[in-house]
């Protein structure tokens, strides 16, 4: 067999597993018909909280309840009201808490909940002061 007999031989057993893979994926049974694992995007967190010590601040937070539950936090922080100009961070929907070293200022910090079906509205907002 020549060279462009095995490219074509691989090419199509590849398609033959992807399509597979497909075919078993699209076939799963979903709880009422749904395409993801979610029917809305999760709640919004509650309870925004911030201690210091030194220069580290630590955020906590109250995870959303319900069936839409997140599977990642994107914490934003800026340099004023609804900015993102100092960060923002991805933390799993397992946590409730993050920790990041500041340098001094005063930051203003929200968090959003996010799984497959989309993206919480922002939390409360808190201002975060580091000397």
């Amino acid at each position: 067999m020549n060279k462009n007999g095995v490219i074509a031989v691989v090419v199509v057993i590849a398609a033959i597993v992807l399509i597979g893979l497909w075919v078993m994926r699209s076939g799963e049974q979903r709880q009422a018909s749904r395409q993801f694992d979610c029917a809305a995007p999760p709640p919004v967190p509650t309870s925004i909280d911030h201690r210091k010590s030194g220069d580290m601040v630590t955020l906590t937070w109250a995870a959303p309840t319900g069936a839409d539950l997140p599977t990642t936090y994107v914490v934003e922080a800026g340099s004023a009201p609804g900015q993102n100009n100092q960060g923002t961070f991805i933390t799993p929907g397992t946590a409730t808490s993050f920790q990041r070293q500041a340098p001094p200022g005063t930051y203003y910090v929200r968090l959003f909940a996010r799984n497959a079906c989309g993206t919480s509205p922002a939390s409360n907002e808190i201002m975060v002061s580091v000397p």
